[in-house]
């Protein structure tokens, strides 16, 4: 490795850094100025299923969905971990008993979480 080759790398690191920091900020500035100043008390409205609402809220967030938004983050992870897990596999052939414990593992939790999901209290 030449030291030209690793001054372009670096130069694109420090530009990524930059630019992932950067983007979001003035992203969240632009949205800021570009946004209604007075948003109409309609936009402000619970909206549940094209339902009128059973009452009026101020949480953006129903809670009765949290139990599904959880079960969706675990099978984010689950599909993350499957993905890192074939990345693993396919440069490290000896690690395949791993994965397939911890596959085995992510899987029944995930049926577990799946069964456990309809005996879950929920305000209707």
């Amino acid at each position: 490795m030449d030291a030209d080759t690793s001054m372009a790398d670096t130069t694109s690191l420090i530009i990524y850094i930059v630019v992932s920091a950067l983007l979001p900020v003035l992203l969240i500035i632009g949205s800021k100025l570009l946004s209604p100043k007075k948003p109409a008390r309609r936009k402000k409205l619970s909206f549940e299923s094209g339902q009128v609402p059973f009452g009026w809220t101020e949480s953006s967030f129903p809670v009765e969905y949290f139990p599904y938004a959880i079960i969706y983050i675990a099978y984010a992870v689950i599909a993350l971990a499957v993905f890192l897990s074939v990345v693993a596999v396919i440069d490290n052939p000896g690690a395949a008993l791993n994965v397939v414990v911890l596959l085995a593992v992510l899987s029944a939790s995930s049926i577990y979480a799946a069964a456990t999901l309809k005996n879950l209290p929920q305000r209707l």
